[in-house]
């Protein structure tokens, strides 16, 4: 298979995840948040294959947010609480306010970690048997929704900082006419 091949491959895996998390919002189901994380572990490995292009990685990540974010308003919208709203409104928040000249693609592992943690307990907060159970694991599931939630705030506090963000020093600066 060419190269170019894999790159189209896991390009619509990757576009086939934005669309599972599209339907998320409208449709509640544990099978479409399987298949959203299925289908990222399989382009992860396709792209690598193929080699990594940067718009990939974008592209990944913003349909990942995306898939997070349908499974979070399908959790709502069944009564599993609103508060799981704040973790990926949260994230679209920090990059609205980022420079879009000093984006990088670097991954932190603290950034793996933000988003397994909340796909856990967005999946177990889908699943049907969670609000009859939930007398006997409110605590867990609470502390659960705390940890993904500090995760991501740590998390959009680390991409925040100018210290995190190499991309900055490779802008180039030029001088206009009259200017020191």
């Amino acid at each position: 298979m060419a190269l170019n091949a894999y790159r189209i491959a896991a390009d619509a895996l990757t576009a086939s995840r934005a669309i599972a998390g599209v339907c998320l919002m409208t449709y509640p189901s544990v099978g479409l948040v399987a298949f959203g994380i299925a289908t990222d572990w399989i382009d992860g490995a396709i792209a690598r294959r193929g080699g990594v292009a940067s718009y990939g990685r974008r592209f990944d990540l913003e349909a990942d947010s995306l898939l997070t974010l349908g499974a979070a308003i399908a959790v709502a919208r069944r009564g599993g609480g609103r508060s799981l709203l704040v973790a990926p409104l949260l994230r679209y928040a920090v990059v609205a306010a980022r420079d879009p000249r000093t984006y990088t693609a670097d991954e932190l592992l603290s950034d793996r970690i933000s988003g397994i943690a909340q796909m856990a307990v967005l999946v177990a907060a889908l699943l049907p048997w969670p609000l009859r159970a939930l007398s006997l694991v409110a605590v867990p599931v609470s502390a659960a929704r705390c940890a993904a939630l500090a995760a991501l705030v740590t998390s959009g506090a680390v991409h925040s900082t100018p210290h995190m963000r190499p991309a900055e020093a490779r802008l180039v600066h030029t001088r206009r006419r009259g200017d020191r």
